[in-house]
């Protein structure tokens, strides 16, 4: 990868994400399209005012209260991320080249204790070495989400201070954070529960509005494959299938009475009572 390898994140809470380092192994997948094709920006221009323009969904989620993944969870292959057919619907087309898959040791110094990164699109030199890349998708756990945000909020202000303009938006309604360098690759980062999300698309592939667009889309991939469906909710009490009886009960119980003053027209004083007694009917369904 010849770019920055953690990259910031500011959401409306100021939450960010660094991606940490570490050794590790990795893998290549050869991806067997050959389509050439790429979805370039129809509206060039810079990549900060793109970011601006394009409406994205206010989140409305918690990244505190996100879920707690086990490192032991975290995807063994590219295809656990962000699928080839992730990419290309969202893209519109395959990438060309193969899927690079590297896990990394946890990193105690930052309570990381987990981390795979895959890079999509790769071009390898006849050393089988990796020259570029077109996509790269990084997962992270840490020990828990204090860790994450801790970690993370040292990163954003390296990369503003580098010059980096970012913007917050939402996966799903994930807050989230999709982050600018002129005339550079486009990034988004998010965190939920202890886990961050990094994702780099390079400006060679996409820019601009499509950028943005194309990043959301396989966001919402990567978040979907990776985060365990939530608890079922229980099933709904009883209760308001019984209550079906009572409802019938007030209907009956109002004919009654009114039947009752013509019967006895003479004693006003005992017809309160009897039309009371249907006004407390409906206060108990």
């Amino acid at each position: 990868m010849t770019r920055i390898s953690g990259l910031g994140i500011a959401t409306a809470a100021a939450l960010t994400l660094a991606a940490c380092g570490g050794s590790g192994s990795g893998s290549v997948k050869g991806n067997t399209s050959t389509s050439s094709g790429k979805a370039g920006s129809t509206a060039p221009g810079s990549q900060s005012s793109s970011a601006a323009s394009t409406a994205s969904t206010a989140p409305s989620f918690d990244p505190a209260a996100g879920p707690i993944m086990d490192p032991g969870k975290l995807p063994k292959t590219c295809s656990g991320l962000i699928t080839d057919a992730d990419m290309q619907l969202a893209l519109g087309n395959p990438l060309n080249g193969g899927d690079y898959f590297q896990p990394f040791q946890p990193d105690a110094g930052h309570k990381q204790t987990g981390r795979v990164k895959c890079q999509y699109g790769v071009v390898l030199d006849n050393a089988g070495k990796i020259t570029s890349n077109e996509v790269e998708v990084q997962l992270a756990t840490y020990a828990d989400a204090a860790s994450a945000q801790s970690r993370a909020a040292s990163t954003v202000g390296t990369l503003a201070g580098g010059g980096a303009q970012y913007a917050p938006i939402a996966v799903a309604g994930h807050p989230a954070t999709y982050v600018t360098e002129g005339g550079k690759d486009a990034v988004l980062v998010m965190y939920d529960g202890n886990r961050t999300f990094l994702i780099t698309v390079q400006e060679a592939l996409v820019k601009g509005d499509d950028a943005k667009a194309f990043m959301l889309k396989i966001a919402e991939a990567l978040y979907k494959h990776t985060t365990p469906d939530a608890p079922a909710s229980p099933p709904p009490p009883s209760a308001p299938a019984n209550s079906s009886a009572p409802g019938s009960a007030p209907p009956a119980n109002p004919s009654a009475p009114s039947s009752a003053p013509p019967a006895n027209p003479n004693p006003p004083s005992s017809a309160p009572p009897a039309d009371s007694a249907p006004g407390s009917s409906p206060s108990k369904t």
